[in-house]
């Protein structure tokens, strides 16, 4: 069933999220801060199963005209359903493709969770055309084992320019990574300030995909952490010189995974590597909470982060078209459309390329 959203049944949304220990950005306190930031919260609706009174599966989405899309965009970390167990989703499943709607598109699934094969098995059961995507690899790293053995595990070069970086910056002034949590005497207002600040780096800006960037960004990242903070899940890392803010790491920290959405750094102290031994130092305190068992760098697999992570997930896009008559040709004209696509970008000058991104940063926006 589609359902409207209420008081009791956000609660339940967000029990079952819980008892399935679902990251994060899917339970419906991060979801609804990105419906109302992106100006999407009266197409919320959610997709549900019942067992038995209980609710034992559930999915966000969104509604239009032209179809059901999931609540994502260019800030969305992870999208996925939620269930209890294989019946649940299958039954999800079901029920999604079984909706009278044109076309189902989601995107950030995570294309190696058995819950999120279950959409697809439904759809192809059901006769409905199917595209699946690729989208990224989403690195992370384990944190339950031996620190020293994970650094000595780093490339030499790695070792040298982080222990080079170190040196340089202890002899600038005192360095510390301090932890907020957004509870008792952390005050959320300054601390969010200093922290998109940072975040905001010239080229960020330029390309339109820093925080500051967007008013609805602000929206997200600021009423995300007030929810946050309430859940107990806010960390707000900042590595600071003599007491200075110089990087920053916006995370939320549940179920033993430290999820690490944003980083920012002074680049006027380029030098000093502030970037580099900022995450370090997150990787450090990951390893130091016994309760911590993996950070997970979230985005894309960037080179920084290729050569820390123990391994990647890939995310992919699901395109469902559920009519036995037009969903072939619906799925032909959008994969042909990828296509040229792509052929199309691969022939751009880099200049080119970056001046579209910066565009398609703030339509997604």
């Amino acid at each position: 069933m589609l359902r409207t959203l209420d008081a009791p049944l956000l609660e339940r949304w967000d029990a079952l999220a819980l008892a399935c220990d679902a990251a994060p950005f899917l339970r419906p306190g991060w979801t609804a801060a990105w419906a109302r930031a992106f100006g999407r919260a009266g197409a919320l609706r959610l997709l549900t199963v019942e067992r038995g009174g209980d609710l034992v599966a559930a999915l966000p989405l969104l509604t239009s005209p032209f179809g059901l899309r999931s609540p994502t965009n260019g800030e969305t970390a992870l999208f996925a359903p939620i269930a209890a167990d294989s019946e649940a989703a299958a039954e999800l499943g079901d029920r999604l493709v079984a909706l009278r709607t044109p076309a189902i598109r989601l995107d950030a699934l995570p294309g190696e969770d058995p819950h999120t094969a279950a959409l697809p098995d439904a759809a192809r059961r059901a006769g409905a055309a199917v595209l699946v995507r690729p989208l990224r690899r989403s690195p992370y790293i384990d944190v339950s084992g031996d620190p020293v053995a994970f650094r000595k595990g780093l490339s030499k070069n790695r070792r040298h320019g982080l222990r080079r970086l170190q040196n340089r910056m202890r002899e600038a002034g005192e360095v510390t990574l301090t932890v907020h949590d957004g509870r008792g005497d952390d005050d959320l207002e300054p601390l969010l300030a200093d922290g998109f600040r940072l975040e905001a780096r010239e080229w960020k800006r330029a390309a339109g995909s820093a925080i500051l960037s967007s008013p609805a960004a602000v929206d997200l990242y600021t009423t995300g952490a007030r929810w946050a903070a309430g859940a107990g899940i806010l960390r707000l890392a900042f590595l600071r010189l003599d007491g200075r803010p110089i990087a920053f790491g916006y995370c939320l920290q549940q179920g033993g995974v430290l999820f690490f959405l944003k980083l920012g750094m002074d680049d006027s102290l380029a030098k000093l590597g502030p970037g580099v031994v900022f995450t370090q130092h997150l990787i450090d305190y990951a390893f130091a909470d016994p309760g911590t068992t993996e950070l997970d760098l979230l985005g894309e697999n960037e080179a920084y982060k290729a050569d820390l992570a123990d391994g990647t997930r890939e995310q992919v896009r699901l395109q469902i078209f559920p009519s036995r008559v037009a969903g072939p040709a619906q799925r032909a004209a959008v994969a042909g459309a990828g296509l040229l696509r792509a052929a199309v970008v691969e022939r751009l000058t880099e200049g080119t390329r970056d001046r579209l991104s910066a565009v398609r940063n703030r339509l997604r926006r």
